[in-house]
């Protein structure tokens, strides 16, 4: 199986705890699969179980070797992470209005 890296906009869903406290994200995942369409569809599956709305796919999955994500800690640990378990979402969050003074929902 591959690793792909994919980047994600999501909003927070109204049944979402977060809702009332956070605007909106930018997620960085790294799944392990054997295609895109397959990393893809189990991100979507993991946001919609943990409450989050896709806004935008900010960057098609791409496959990637752990070798660059070596300069990045955060991400070499995501990789590790993907590898060992399958999937690792990074949440860059913003509370409502934060990102552009626009929210989300």
């Amino acid at each position: 199986m591959t690793i792909y890296a994919v980047q994600y906009a999501l909003r927070p869903a109204p049944h979402s705890e977060d809702f009332a406290t956070v605007g909106g994200a930018i997620v960085h995942s790294l799944v392990r699969a054997d295609t895109p369409e397959a990393a893809h569809a189990a991100a979507m599956a993991y946001f919609r179980d943990d409450g989050w709305e896709l806004v935008a796919v900010e960057h098609q999955p791409s496959p990637v070797a752990r070798a660059q994500c070596e300069d990045d800690p955060e991400f070499l640990d995501a990789w590790d992470e993907a590898e060992a378990h399958g999937e690792c979402h990074l949440f860059h969050l913003w509370p409502p209005g934060g990102e552009d003074d626009a929210p989300l929902h």
